[in-house]
């Protein structure tokens, strides 16, 4: 008897080293990068999306995989022209995603599309009826009113409500503030804004603000006091000229500082305090990286895919068998990688080789594997979902382009 209980607690053992472990721990550590993952499930009568909670232990090199689904995703997939396959791309690209989610103390979840599942108590929950013109980030929505009736080019000042929770999600302070939109500063970009913070200690919000003239983007921080109801404008220096358009889900926030994506491969982080901009070319993080023997391209949307604490989580595509025609060929590679702001160093990689689609490798900075998991156990029943095109999620680019996020507190 004694042996076959040893024999079960070995295998139990064994499993749990080999796809991580299925209970989450009690409190993520500095050590690991919370992020989620979208799958299928047809399970059920009704099919649909869930998210689960993973953890990339940078310590130990490993991912940890909670197997229970931590929220779902009430929407249906769209009919295609294939009989028995359906649309889950645009499910997962346009409504599954958190509305902020910090990755360690919150998450804001949309009322109409979100049903939390198995959340873990450090978590704190927030549900918003979502509605086009708000935007999220932590302790904070802002609203723009009369959304729909915006004219960019016609309305002197963007009609705004900022609303401040505490960390349970109860609403501190409500303000409505009128801001100019056409001044000496700001000509009259998109009166949304690109990504809003709130800093406590001064009762502020700073919002990153973007238009474009005969030179090209320009780059401008919005600077609201909530208690005296006033807002003032500031251009940020040496931000001017090669800006992309951008969204939300472009700008990340990580302290004080915005970091957008630049033309080509570079990155700018904007110092919402001193309103100066400084740029970093994702390149020179890559030449690190030289182990791949190959170039590494600045791949995925969106550029940044999230951010935890100090580090950025950067996209990037090998493509052995590049032909120049634009074209991934059938060996590529696609990485996560950790950037530890802080140090300026790279804490770890996480990797899915189009050759060997069925695991997703962990590696140090200096290219060592150092664990892997299956990608139908990451990504859960990916090798049994099908795209519109009748290709297993496992094989395909949606894999990694939209069914992994990381932590990000700009939301729209």
């Amino acid at each position: 008897m004694r042996k076959i209980i040893f024999l079960i607690v070995s295998v139990c053992i064994l499993s749990i080293s080999l796809i991580g472990c299925s209970k989450p721990p009690k409190t993520p550590s500095e050590n690991s990068i919370p992020f989620l993952t979208f799958s299928v499930n047809q399970n059920q009568k009704e099919n649909c999306v869930e998210a689960y909670l993973n953890y990339w232990d940078l310590a130990n090199g490993k991912i940890i995989h909670i197997d229970n689904a931590f929220y779902r995703v009430n929407k249906g997939p769209a009919r295609t022209d294939k009989p028995g396959y359906f649309d889950w791309e645009s499910v997962i690209s346009y409504y599954a995603l958190p509305l902020s989610w910090d990755g360690g103390s919150y998450i804001y979840l949309e009322s109409n599309l979100h049903t939390p599942e198995n959340i873990p108590d450090y978590f704190k929950v927030k549900m918003f009826n979502g509605s086009e013109g708000s935007y999220y980030s932590k302790n904070l929505q802002v609203e723009l009113r009369d959304f729909k009736n915006v004219n960019y080019l016609k309305m002197p000042y963007g009609d705004f409500t900022f609303r401040i929770f505490d960390d349970y999600g109860k609403i501190v302070m409500e303000k409505n503030i009128k801001i100019s939109l056409y001044n000496d500063v700001f000509h009259g970009g998109n009166s949304g804004g690109e990504a809003y913070f709130y800093e406590k200690d001064s009762k502020e919000v700073k919002g990153l603000y973007l238009y474009y003239d005969t030179k090209g983007g320009h780059l401008l921080i919005c600077e609201i006091n909530l208690e005296k109801g006033t807002y003032e404008w500031h251009d940020v220096k040496d931000a001017e000229g090669c800006i992309p358009n951008m969204n939300q889900l472009d700008v990340s926030i990580i302290g004080n500082n915005f970091i957008v994506p630049m033309c080509g491969c570079s990155l700018g982080t904007v110092d919402a305090d001193n309103y100066t901009c400084k740029f970093l070319d994702q390149q020179d993080i890559f030449k690190s990286l030289s182990f791949y023997n190959s170039k590494i391209y600045c791949g995925g949307y969106p550029q940044i895919p999230g951010e935890y604490k100090d580090f950025l989580i950067l996209n990037g595509t090998i493509d052995y068998g590049n032909t120049g025609d634009g074209t991934l060929s059938e060996n590529y590679r696609h990485l996560w990688i950790a950037y530890n702001t802080r140090s300026n160093d790279i804490a770890g990689i996480l990797e899915w080789n189009h050759l060997e689609p069925q695991f997703f490798v962990v590696k140090d900075k200096n290219g060592k594997e150092l664990s892997r998991i299956k990608s139908n156990v990451l990504i859960k029943d990916s090798d049994k979902t099908y795209d519109i095109d009748g290709e297993p999620y496992i094989n395909g680019y949606f894999l990694f382009v939209n069914c992994i996020k990381f932590p990000h507190k700009n939301g729209g």
